[in-house]
């Protein structure tokens, strides 16, 4: 029997040591996050953490851009493009002087012709005060001889023989226009204002033994205005005139409406515009 019992105990024992023994060899069963099928080494790189990496330098730690040279600062400003261009051609404080040509447009019977001169002190760029003096002739045109002659026609008719007028002008509009390969610059403006219009009538007597003298005017217009250079534009204008005046063989006064298309060149004093460099 303890030959027995001494084999029954071998055989129990002879599992337990062989598991021993395995364990010992590292070939046991290993629970760890690691990969069994790598070395321990690269087990325990791959489980450190990543390198951080710097913060980025904020603003205040950030080395300052170097500051432009007098010479680059001048080329961005003079290449920047401006959404709105300052005026080149100023009036402001300036004063015009324009020699005119005066032509009648709205009587089909008699044309008046004359010539005139204008003188026009700017407050501000956009603003005038001016003085027009013209002194006109008056031609019948061939439709006063074949009305006389084949209807028995008499026509009457006012003749002006000068006017001297004062208008207040307003320029709203001011732009540029290409013309032969060059800029011109130009404004618009209205006009009106009174003065006098002297007729033939104006030095007939009157009952009372005098004389009628110069009518009272009323002008209103619209012109326009082109400039060449700083100091020269050419300057057109088309001027209703309005005046009482009582023609020749009638006796009765009639409100006579003298319109003129004033053309002329225009002189500006001070010659040099302040605002040329702004082009």
């Amino acid at each position: 029997m303890n030959r027995l019992q001494a084999i029954l105990l071998a055989l129990s024992l002879a599992p337990a040591a062989a598991f021993a023994q395995n364990q010992d060899a590292g070939l046991g069963l290993d629970l760890s996050s690691g990969d069994a099928n790598k070395p321990q080494e690269e087990t325990e790189t791959a489980a450190e953490p990543p390198a951080e990496e710097p913060p980025p330098l904020t603003t205040a730690e950030a080395p300052p851009a170097e500051p432009l040279t007098p010479a680059e600062r001048d080329v961005t400003l003079d290449d920047r493009v401006k959404s709105v261009q300052r005026k080149v051609y100023l009036k402001k404080g300036r004063f015009e002087l324009t020699p005119l040509v005066t032509l009648s447009v709205n009587d089909p019977y008699y044309t008046k012709l004359g010539a005139g001169v204008r003188g026009a002190y700017y407050l501000a760029d956009t603003l005038a005060v001016s003085a027009r003096f013209s002194a006109m002739q008056v031609l019948p045109e061939d439709d006063v001889r074949i009305a006389k002659r084949t209807f028995q026609s008499r026509i009457f008719y006012s003749v002006p023989q000068w006017s001297a007028m004062g208008d207040v002008e307003w320029s709203p509009l001011y732009g540029k226009v290409a013309f032969l390969n060059d800029i011109l610059h130009f404004d618009a403006y209205l006009l009106g204002g009174m003065g006098v219009v002297n007729t033939e009538m104006s030095s007939a007597e009157t009952t009372d033994g005098g004389r009628r003298g110069p009518s009272l005017a009323a002008d209103l217009g619209l012109g326009i205005r082109f400039v060449a250079r700083d100091y020269l534009a050419v300057n057109v204008a088309l001027i209703n005139t309005s005046y009482v005046d009582q023609p020749l063989n009638t006796s009765k006064g009639a409100t006579q409406n003298l319109m003129t298309l004033n053309a002329g060149i225009s002189f500006f004093f001070p010659m040099k515009s302040t605002g040329r460099e702004a082009e």
